[in-house]
């Protein structure tokens, strides 16, 4: 099935820029994700590269939304939808080129579309990952700032940050409990992540969605990704969403 959403003909897609150039190319990427039938393979990645490298996203993402919306519209719910993942991740960047703030609001409407099957997609979560990605999605839609872009990490085990004191380069191990701490070279003794206490409307509500749905191992998770730690280095405190910012 063909995206039906802004028509192709009315986008001038070559003018437009993914991360490796012309945009031209995004329509019949598209049109090939969605033929696959899948939320995963070769296309989908090949697309995601294209219009949201590493959390980057082009003036060709956004004229990308309405036909990945279409494709959501399309289908019923499930626990991971690939397009829909991709229409939250590019509404959710931080890192667009300039003046990209006008091509966001046009295409901000989309999310209004479809934020009721990211609600149901969190549902049907199939295990702790699904349900993780579902809720960044969610995130997004609902304007979850920081968490809008990097409850995946949970998912991966490990958070990435910069101690916003010395700069070192640090990971935050989060595939077991209590979660730790260390530089990346591993050159300093561990530390422990202290678990918020202290919770934020944005953060009381996601991990109000995990206990509603009986997620305790998540829920466990999110309260030490919401909270804050001991650099190993320069031994300065701060919160992971302050460095994620």
């Amino acid at each position: 099935m063909t995206p039906q959403g802004e028509p192709d003909e009315m986008v001038d897609w070559a003018n437009l820029r993914c991360a490796y150039g012309s945009g031209e190319f995004i329509p019949e990427l598209l049109r090939r994700a969605e033929a696959t039938g899948s939320d995963v393979g070769e296309e989908w990645t090949d697309l995601w590269s294209r219009i949201c490298h590493q959390g980057t996203v082009y003036s060709a993402s956004y004229a990308a939304v309405p036909l990945l919306t279409a494709m959501c519209l399309s289908r019923e719910p499930s626990g991971y939808m690939a397009p829909l993942h991709l229409v939250a991740s590019i509404l959710a960047s931080n890192d667009a080129p300039q003046g990209a703030g006008l091509l966001h609001d046009r295409h901000v409407a989309h999310a209004g579309q479809v934020r009721a099957i990211a609600e149901r997609c969190v549902e049907l979560a199939a295990d702790d990952v699904e349900f993780i990605y579902g809720l960044e999605t969610l995130a997004a839609f609902e304007g979850r700032g920081v968490w809008s872009r990097n409850l995946s990490f949970v998912a991966d085990g490990e958070v990435p940050l910069d101690c916003i004191s010395c700069g070192e380069n640090l990971l935050v191990h989060i595939e077991g409990l209590p979660a730790t701490v260390t530089c990346w070279d591993a050159s300093r003794e561990r530390t422990t992540v202290v678990p918020a206490g202290d919770l934020t409307p944005s953060e009381e509500r996601l991990i109000s969605l995990a206990t509603a749905n009986n997620r305790p191992n998540v829920g466990a998770k999110l309260l030490h990704l919401f909270g804050s730690v001991t650099c190993p280095e320069c031994g300065s405190a701060f919160s992971i969403a302050a460095a994620l910012a």
